[in-house]
């Protein structure tokens, strides 16, 4: 269990800082990538799909973290 504890800290970090990263883009990318592609940022279609990748992102951490230990482990 001490192992599952460190990679979901290893991916908490990552997502941190890609949460950062994901701010400092909005303030300065975002503006830009609205005046210069305002129908496809708009398009349901593209919305939708968004939508989509964060739940299934989001319902396979849950479904790992969940999911316990394929089998016992071999000595080597």
């Amino acid at each position: 269990m001490n192992d599952r504890l460190k990679i979901l800290g290893i991916f908490a970090l990552l997502g941190f800082i890609g949460g950062v990263l994901a701010n400092i883009l909005y303030h300065t990318v975002w503006p830009w990538f609205l005046a210069t592609f305002p129908s496809v940022l708009t398009a349901e279609w593209v919305l939708s799909g968004i939508a989509g990748a964060l739940i299934t992102t989001c319902m396979v951490v849950i479904w790992v973290y969940l999911s316990g230990p394929s089998g016992p482990k071999e000595a080597r």
